[in-house]
């Protein structure tokens, strides 16, 4: 029979797993997202829309 502790440790790793991953994961804004931010940056010197662009906008091609 499995001992109490290994199967609390085993538990405790698997939960903390897939938090690591749930966590780490985030969802890609969109081409038109990308493209009005990056607008935003240009004309108006959006800081915040500046970052958006540097981040997560490389996988369309659009860089500032």
């Amino acid at each position: 029979m499995i001992n109490f502790k290994k199967a609390v440790f085993v538990f405790c790793a698997a939960v903390g797993f897939a938090g690591a991953v749930s966590s780490s994961a985030y969802a890609l804004p969109s081409r038109e997202t990308c493209e009005e931010a990056r607008d935003s940056c240009l004309a108006d010197g959006n800081e915040n829309d500046c970052a958006l662009v540097r981040r997560l906008c490389g996988v369309y091609g659009i860089h500032i």
